[in-house]
């Protein structure tokens, strides 16, 4: 049997306190269990030479965000079960102690792509608005963060 693959991206702009980019998870009326098997963190545009603080992190609700449809990996694929979002107003509602990456600082000019070891990847509960939110934070920049995850259900 072969697995549906998906992705979704989504952005933010920096602030003193963590924001989030994108969440991935379950929608609001089929509740089913993503795993994430990729993700890639990184500025939009022209950083500065500074350090970014990422995080991400379990959630219970995904929060308030444009909705962001995911792509299929490949053709014939049914359309996703998984709702994605960015660009949130409203803040997804975070597990404490839930950071499967915690507090992981990285220089703004680099990007960092993560990809599970086979068996390693990150899954959420089976419950309606689980699933996972890519989040950063720095001092003072301003500039905007970009998130993309890919994930099969």
């Amino acid at each position: 049997m072969s697995v549906a693959r998906y992705g979704a991206s989504g952005d933010q702009t920096l602030t003193t306190t963590k924001t989030t980019a994108l969440t991935v998870g379950s929608n609001a009326t089929t509740a089913q269990r993503n795993e994430i098997y990729e993700c890639i963190l990184g500025i939009v545009g022209a950083p500065a030479d500074n350090t970014i603080s990422w995080t991400v992190v379990r959630v219970t609700a995904l929060g308030t965000s444009t909705a962001q449809t995911p792509a299929p990996k490949q053709d014939g694929d049914r359309a996703a079960q998984a709702a994605g979002g960015s660009n949130h107003t409203v803040e997804p509602t975070l597990v404490t102690n839930g950071e499967v990456i915690k507090l992981m600082p990285l220089n703004a000019r680099a990007t960092f792509r993560w990809v599970a070891p086979p068996g390693g990847e990150w899954k959420h509960a089976a419950t309606v608005g689980a699933g996972f939110a890519f989040q950063a934070s720095h001092g003072s920049s301003v500039v905007d963060f970009q998130a993309i995850a890919d994930w099969a259900e």
